[in-house]
């Protein structure tokens, strides 16, 4: 089976953002999956070879940047068909390493309108040495608050998702070759069968008995026990209720 496929796509001004759509994609490679980054205005067409997204924005004012929002409204029939999930950055100190930190409302729209599978906010970056606009319009503390581990642990959860339902993907085209059904199926094991409770054994009847019983000519082998195997046999002959069948006559004769 081919190995995962995973576009990660980004909205970014300053960098911060890009950097951790790259940071996600070397943890991917290391499960063993294969990550793609792009810029998320640079998306057209959304190819089914993917397996999943990530959809990356950068905060300012409580809001994702317009790249990320404007690919998740431009592709979000084509999202909804695969498993997708959203990371923020922006907050410029440590309270996002918990993995705690809500999506903003915005984000919270997009995403219910995809069903994400799950959102991230990870601590973003201000560097103002840069000259220019974005150095004189920058605020907030200067430094690098992205938590290089928190990206590999949320990649590694991603990574194990995507690896338990690959093992029973179903993949449905039409003659265009585009996916026309979800794009991963878990199939459910069948549960075993109910145990069949073994049947009751039958009566067996020794025939040689019977055969020994219907030829009164003939005397009857004796067992070790000093009885006949036609006595064995009619022990439990009951002389008053029988018939004449001459059984009993018999069973007289065949004493020792």
């Amino acid at each position: 089976m081919d190995a995962v496929r995973v576009l990660v796509v980004y909205g970014s001004t300053r960098g911060g953002t890009a950097g951790l759509a790259h940071l996600l994609a070397d943890a991917f490679v290391r499960h063993h999956i294969h990550a793609e980054v792009r810029r998320a205005g640079e998306v057209r067409v959304l190819s089914d070879d993917y397996d999943a997204v990530i959809v990356g924005g950068a905060l300012y004012n409580n809001r994702w940047h317009p790249d990320a929002s404007v690919f998740v409204g431009r592709h979000r029939a084509a999202l909804r068909q695969l498993p997708v999930w959203f990371f923020s950055s922006g907050p410029l100190d440590d309270s996002a390493r918990s993995g705690a930190l809500a999506p903003v409302p915005q984000v919270t729209s997009l995403a219910r309108e995809v069903e994400v599978r799950g959102h991230m906010t990870f601590g973003g970056l201000l560097d103002k040495r840069p000259g220019g606009l974005l150095g004189l319009f920058a605020y907030g503390p200067e430094g690098d608050f992205r938590d290089r581990r928190q990206v590999a642990e949320w990649a590694a959860r991603i990574a194990d998702e995507l690896d338990h339902e690959h093992e029973s993907m179903v993949r449905v085209v039409d003659s265009h070759g585009r996916v026309v059904t979800p794009a991963a199926v878990t199939v459910t094991p069948a549960p075993p069968p109910a145990s069949t409770p073994e049947p009751e054994l039958a009566e067996v009847v020794d025939l040689r008995r019977e055969e020994d019983a219907e030829r009164p000519g003939q005397a009857p082998a004796r067992p070790a026990g000093g009885f006949s195997r036609l006595r064995h046999y009619l022990v439990l002959d009951d002389e008053e209720a029988d018939e004449d069948d001459g059984l009993d006559l018999l069973l007289e004769g065949a004493e020792p």
